[in-house]
């Protein structure tokens, strides 16, 4: 529901708090508000708990969703649901990525995909070290990078 995250995304919600999604199902007798939130350091449970506190009381949501009587989720990205904008990336430098990129590969328009450690990000793009070589990689070519986990 873009106008319920261009809402939330216009609200202060904390210092550094950025809103990634907002949705809202109606699944059961009650719609189901999610919000994925995060920082640039990793978003806490207590400013979770502090966004969740602020949502409930804020009358604008009822006016996006219809309702009073809804249920609230506020939560973070989690690991796997990919970098999407730049202030995502410093907090990983030195894990490994999985970078996709926008530039199409073959005629069923894929997309490319570069894995590497993240060295260093800048103003303009990122820096992997891929196994012989770094490699930088402007913003606008990357469409997500998902960490990769080490098991």
């Amino acid at each position: 529901m873009t106008d319920l995250y261009n809402y939330l995304s216009e609200r202060s919600l904390g210092p550094d708090v950025h809103i990634l999604a907002a949705s809202v199902s109606d699944s059961g007798r009650q719609p189901h508000v999610k919000v994925v939130a995060d920082t640039p350091t990793g978003i806490t449970i207590d400013e979770i708990a502090s966004i969740s506190r602020l949502l409930r009381k804020d009358a604008g949501i009822a006016g996006k969703i219809g309702t009073t009587d809804f249920r609230l989720e506020v939560t973070s990205p989690g690991i796997m649901s990919g970098l999407k904008e730049p202030w995502q990336y410093p907090r990983h430098m030195g894990r490994r990525l999985a970078v996709q990129l926008n530039d199409p590969v073959g005629s069923d328009e894929g997309r490319m995909s570069i894995e590497g450690e993240l060295l260093r990000t800048s103003q303009h793009g990122i820096v992997l070290k891929l196994a012989e070589a770094e490699e930088e990689i402007a913003w606008e070519r990357i469409h997500q990078a998902v960490v990769q986990l080490n098991w």
